[in-house]
């Protein structure tokens, strides 16, 4: 192997485009690529989050596949967001997750413990987030969705245990009147 004197070596291509010609070395292309599918693909999927988490027009995202909600004559949409409570088939949900089984409480008990154990951590967390000013009450609603067949004494328990858990104001969700009465009725 021979062994050659070093010679001059730029440190990086352009300077040695540059030593080459000075008129063009050194003047960068005027064609960019740019990769742009990583950035449709953010965009869609941020669409499709966004699209799936919102909903605007009163619309409650737990609702239990055979609940029917009790009629009514005058009725708003839902414009203030809670937790949603719902009563159905001798069971208690919140968010559509289970917590407790009608056959499982005590009839002594005027409220539901785990249901307001759970609430109560919700609206500390809520508290924790949004301060509120301390002489005032809590300002959290909490939608209330009741199957028309529901036990009165479940309902009342768990209106009871809405209030023990510090949330006084509680949106009862029904279906309107003229819906109602277009359903065909059930065999």
């Amino acid at each position: 192997m021979a062994i050659h004197a070093p010679g001059r070596r730029p440190a990086f291509p352009p300077i040695g485009r540059l030593r080459a010609s000075p008129i063009h070395g050194g003047t960068r292309s005027g064609l960019i690529s740019l990769n742009l599918t990583p950035m449709v693909d953010m965009m869609t999927m941020l669409v499709v989050f966004l699209l799936q988490s919102f909903s605007a027009d009163g619309q409650i995202m737990f609702v239990q596949k055979d609940l029917v909600m009790p009629p009514a004559d005058a009725s708003k949409p839902l414009i203030d967001r809670g937790p949603v409570v719902t009563v159905y088939d001798e069971r208690v949900f919140v968010e559509g997750a289970e917590i407790v089984r009608a056959a499982d409480l005590d009839a002594a008990e005027s409220s539901i413990k785990p249901l307001v154990e759970l609430l109560t951590g919700i609206r500390e967390r809520d508290e924790k987030i949004h301060p509120r000013d301390m002489t005032k009450p809590y300002e959290g609603v909490v939608i209330f969705q009741g199957d028309e067949e529901a036990d009165f004494m479940l309902v009342r328990k768990t209106i009871a245990s809405l209030n023990e858990a510090g949330w006084a104001k509680v949106n009862f969700t029904t279906q309107s009147a003229a819906a109602a009465e277009t359903k065909p009725a059930a065999e």
